[in-house]
């Protein structure tokens, strides 16, 4: 039986996982970090969060993966935020095509910073999909990363609940999913994604603290992420962005979010939507 987390068991948990991913959790979060690890805690036969703490210490690299995965989740759906995608598809790639595609027949660039399980770059995808036609695989270049490896092993199989899709117009259902099963004990249907637009996708692991390895993006999207970083990791983290972005490209955050940070580096265009100056 693993006993409840006292405030200074939850203080160094909190630390360690600020230490490593830049994200301060609040202390409303304790009930969440009980809830979360309590099962990890039973695996490895802990019955006090401060015999888990001292496993993290001694095997830091290893069970770091588990103790991340088990807080960074968080809810998403296709085409959240509708808006904007239309935006995208509107404004955004009309230009870079009127420009020639980044002006030198290149691809255009696409990452998706804090993708979770898959539903924001795979609806860039059918976006880019519908805008560029039959081309849309040597035009575009779609980058996806997070720090949990759990929610990438699961947007990479491209398989998504009734819930993430109940956005997705019913067009667009019809071409790009089709039924995977039918889960009658919990009365719920999944749906798989067509493989083109899995296979367009490139996924990998990155925490928004260090230097993403690709840059000269045309586009970045970044949502529902910055809020859980504290003034400096935010600041850390923008700065990284925006050297990721190339000129004059685009960058979209949450409705919730702002980019007061770097009022002189970009330029709202639409809500949430900014472009680098």
């Amino acid at each position: 039986m693993v006993s409840d987390i006292t405030d200074k068991e939850f203080n160094m948990i909190k630390d360690i996982m600020y230490e490593n991913t830049g994200v301060r959790l609040k202390p409303s979060k304790k009930p969440l970090v009980m809830a979360r690890l309590r099962k990890r805690l039973e695996e490895l036969g802990c019955n006090r969060f401060g015999d888990y703490i001292n496993v993290l210490n001694e095997n830091e690299k290893r069970e770091m993966v588990f103790f991340v995965d088990a807080i960074t989740t968080n809810e998403t759906y296709f085409f959240r935020h509708t808006k904007q995608f239309n935006y995208l598809y509107e404004k955004v790639f009309p230009e870079l095509s009127r420009n020639g595609i980044r002006c030198q027949g290149n691809p255009v660039k696409i990452w998706s910073a804090a993708c979770s399980s898959g539903e924001e770059p795979y609806s860039i995808a059918i976006c880019a999909r519908e805008y560029f036609k039959e081309s849309f695989g040597s035009k575009v270049k779609i980058f996806a990363s997070d720090v949990n490896t759990k929610v990438l092993s699961q947007a990479q199989k491209g398989v998504f609940s009734k819930r993430s899709v109940r956005e997705v117009p019913k067009p667009s259902m019809d071409k790009y999913f089709r039924l995977s099963e039918k889960n009658e004990r919990i009365q719920t249907e999944f749906f798989q994604i067509r493989e083109d637009i899995v296979k367009s996708v490139k996924f990998s692991k990155h925490n928004l603290l260090k230097v993403f390895p690709e840059d000269n993006f045309d586009i970045i999207f970044i949502r529902n992420a910055m809020i859980y970083f504290d003034e400096s990791s935010k600041l850390k983290v923008i700065t990284n962005i925006l050297r990721a972005l190339a000129p004059h490209g685009y960058l979209f955050i949450s409705l919730s979010e702002n980019l007061n940070e770097a009022r002189d580096r970009v330029l709202m265009v639409a809500p949430g939507v900014y472009k680098r100056v």
